[in-house]
């Protein structure tokens, strides 16, 4: 049958007979695989349907490759395994021709900075491509140390040397798109939208995005009679999203509050004219010589833009607002977290499959879900709480003295690569649990964890906890329940404290205003 799925495969035991594996058309021991059965898109050719080992010479490295590629079919897609290794590690492959590097197991740190040198000053490869082949080789060499394959046991380092190498100056372009947008200039943007913005189409997508956070390209996808509402009375919207691991694009189902169900019905009347001469079912309709559907690129290069000129919307050293729709995505994902909706909740609204496939696409991608909490833990201007909190403050400061604000960006990104930590409900666990299981898993949750860390942007989650904590003590000594009494008395004991801290610094905060 066919799909788009990554496979479910057996694992490969050491006396297994790789003959008798097959991978679509074809057996594990061939050195092209056929992976048309794997491979539902129509819009790509046969002829791209194979995973081509041909070019590798040395067996050693061959089977590695076809370890790795065996591997991947069963966490990706087909065609991404396809592209990985069809386009993205010939060139590792030809270096090592070159150089006479005849298995991974021989490569050095050395030989892989050299590489990376060798695409970008002698082949001139472009820095996505040379990411891409990076990040395979990378991935290769830390997934075959973990399961035993043939390569080197060097120590890669955990802010990935290829991203640095290719993306050092580029690497705050990507990082600026994804950022959430700060609170006072989110509170902007939608009280202009909703009071102000005369165009309804800007109007609709700037109140949809920020409250649903689907991407522009989903929300200006929306279809006449989009909003529905269940049996039971809650509204809904209709979407098509384009990105999950179910494959194909899918219509999804979004619950959504007054404010978007209004819109998007206002929307709907506007553009009900445009609609009957077109024939065109989409409700974000323009006519500009003919009537066409709005697009991603003219909405973030013109319309966003114009919204933020037309009503003088500014960053704190008064410069007009860059503003990038994929913004809005990032913003509700750290409101989400703020609000302790758990995860699953978040996958959920996305209609992601799993949690890994959540933490990949959403602004939720792992990495940027790192920064936000990394962003709202470290930042120069972040007012935390815990043990080791004026341990971390002391280190930060010298590491960020004397720097730009750019370059602040740059260090938080790649701590957020190279930190290990585990996000909670109220702050975030640094405890890096591949050292093994936390000697305590109820510590942090007691706040007399050296691993715990909280800001001033969990206070009213905490500060609430402390209320019905308090509660619950008066009730329970009255009660003469002492045993239960004092398990609340031990958190109490921590959690205290760590409240008044953060009403300190919050206190302060106003006061600096």
């Amino acid at each position: 049958m066919e799909n788009n799925l990554a496979l479910k495969l057996p694992v490969i035991e050491s006396d297994a007979e790789l003959d008798r594996i097959r991978i679509g058309n074809s057996r594990y021991t061939d050195d092209i695989w056929d992976i048309r059965p794997l491979v539902a898109s129509k819009s790509i050719r046969d002829s791209q349907k194979y995973i081509r080992f041909v070019y590798i010479s040395n067996e050693n490295m061959k089977k590695t490759v076809k370890q790795y590629a065996y591997y991947k079919l069963g966490k990706v897609k087909a065609k991404t395994v396809r592209d990985y290794i069809n386009s993205n590690l010939p060139k590792f492959i030809e270096y090592c021709l070159i150089q006479g590097i005849r298995n991974f197991a021989e490569m050095t740190l050395d030989d892989y900075l050299k590489f990376n040198i060798w695409m970008k000053e002698e082949k001139k490869v472009s820095a996505g491509a040379g990411f891409k082949t990076c990040h395979v080789v990378e991935e290769i060499i830390r997934i075959g140390q973990i399961k035993g394959w043939n390569v080197p046991q060097m120590h890669l380092p955990k802010a990935q040397t290829a991203f640095q190498i290719w993306y050092q100056k580029r690497s705050m372009v990507g990082k600026n798109k994804t950022k959430p947008i700060p609170k006072k200039i989110f509170d902007k943007i939608l009280c202009h939208a909703v009071h102000d913005e005369k165009d309804i189409l800007t109007k609709a997508g700037i109140i949809i995005q920020s409250q649903t956070g689907i991407r522009i390209s989903e929300v200006l996808s929306i279809k006449e009679g989009c909003v529905k509402t269940t049996s039971d009375g809650y509204d809904y919207m209709e979407v098509l999203i384009g990105k999950t691991e179910k494959g194909e694009p899918i219509l999804h189902k979004i619950f959504i509050n007054e404010l978007t169900k209004n819109v998007i019905l206002e929307l709907s009347a506007a553009t009900k004219c445009l609609r009957n001469v077109s024939g065109f079912k989409e409700l974000f309709l323009v006519k500009m010589g003919k009537i066409r559907v709005v697009k991603s690129n003219s909405w973030s290069e013109r319309r966003l833009p114009g919204f933020v000129k037309r009503w003088d919307i500014r960053d704190d050293k008064g410069k007009l607002y860059h503003l990038n729709s994929h913004q809005f995505r990032a913003t509700f994902v750290r409101e989400l977290i703020k609000q302790k909706v758990p995860i699953a909740m978040i996958m959920k609204q996305y209609s992601h499959v799993s949690i890994e496939m959540t933490a990949h696409y959403l602004s939720l991608q792992e990495e940027e879900v790192k920064e936000i909490y990394t962003d709202m833990i470290l930042n120069p201007e972040s007012k935390i709480a815990g043990l080791r909190a004026k341990e971390i403050k002391g280190k930060l400061g010298s590491i960020f003295c004397g720097k730009t604000e750019s370059e602040i960006d740059d260090v938080i990104a790649d701590l957020a690569k190279s930190m290990s930590f585990n996000p909670l409900p109220t702050g975030v666990c640094l405890y890096d649990f591949r050292r093994g299981n936390c000697s305590d898993g109820d510590g942090c949750f007691f706040y007399n964890c050296p691993n715990y860390i909280t800001e001033t942007q969990f206070y009213p989650i905490l500060k609430d906890e402390l209320d019905m904590l308090e509660k619950e003590m008066i009730r329970l000594k009255e009660l003469g329940q002492e045993p239960a009494y004092q398990v609340q008395a031990v958190k109490h004991k921590y959690l205290k404290p760590l409240v008044e801290s953060l009403e300190v610094q919050l206190n302060d905060k106003e006061s600096d205003r």
